[in-house]
């Protein structure tokens, strides 16, 4: 926090009881940052792109960049599945990179999964893998995949399974899925990273997100996987920043 002195109008890295160019005796105050009250014409508003996935319908135009989604569901609904549809129809159409993680399963059932579903994805060097489940070391693997790939899409599968290494709660608590959700929004953040975002989560047993509310209110859209009476899978837009909710389809999943 810088300092200026009110009589040199110098200003100092630090704070210190004389002022370091005309040594005046306390005349160092906190330079305070501006506070910005526009007009709405005087605000830029950059394009925004979409990208194509299996699920345009319910995102009405695509999966919007820069964004966090979060795709809930019941077990064995399809998330992880689905999650590797939506990243191989995205590396057919752009040039991004994409880090799938994921803190409920090991590489090779990830890899079985692909083979199966998207075979594609086996043999794309675009597409990268992390397995782990503590917070502070899913944030240095974002860091170090996003040094050298600084436009990205990041699949966090799931974020029930997360915990912070300083935290004595089980994964999946409130203050678990808030500290990783919080670490999330920082990095998009950053204005060096283009960073898209997908967390999977959980479902509880009256079939809503699990979690703290936290976890919609901070990101942008919200779908949710069911399993209906007859077994047919359907997906719900609960919120959606870039269009409208209410949306409910049918999705084949393999």
């Amino acid at each position: 926090m810088p300092f200026q002195c009110q009589r040199c109008k110098r200003i100092q890295p630090n704070f210190t009881t004389r002022c370091l160019f005309c040594a005046g005796f306390l005349t160092l105050e906190k330079v305070k940052d501006p506070i910005l009250i526009l007009s709405l014409d005087e605000i830029e508003t950059p394009e925004l792109k979409f990208f194509k996935t299996p699920i345009d319908e319910n995102l009405s135009s695509g999966l919007p960049e820069r964004t966090i989604t979060v795709i809930a569901g019941l077990p064995g609904a399809g998330k992880s599945t689905l999650a590797l549809q939506i990243a191989n129809e995205i590396l057919k159409r752009e040039e991004i990179k994409i880090l799938y993680i994921s803190s409920e399963e090991p590489p090779e059932l990830i890899k079985q999964r692909a083979q199966r579903v998207t075979p594609e994805l086996i043999y794309n060097d675009d597409f990268k893998i992390l397995c782990e489940t503590l917070t502070e070391k899913i944030k240095d693997g974002i860091t170090t995949f996003l040094e050298t790939n600084p436009e990205s899409l990041i699949i966090l599968d799931s974020i029930n399974a997360v915990r912070s290494g300083s935290s004595l709660s089980p994964p999946g608590s409130p203050s678990n899925i808030t500290k990783t959700l919080n670490m999330l929004h920082h990095l998009r953040l950053k204005n060096e990273f283009t960073i898209t975002q997908i967390i999977i989560a959980h479902a509880n047993k009256q079939r809503t997100v699990a979690g703290p509310l936290t976890l919609q209110h901070m990101v942008d859209i919200v779908l949710f996987f069911n399993i209906e009476k007859d077994g047919k899978r359907t997906i719900t837009t609960l919120k959606n920043r870039f269009g409208p909710a209410g949306i409910k389809t049918s999705l084949q999943i393999f």
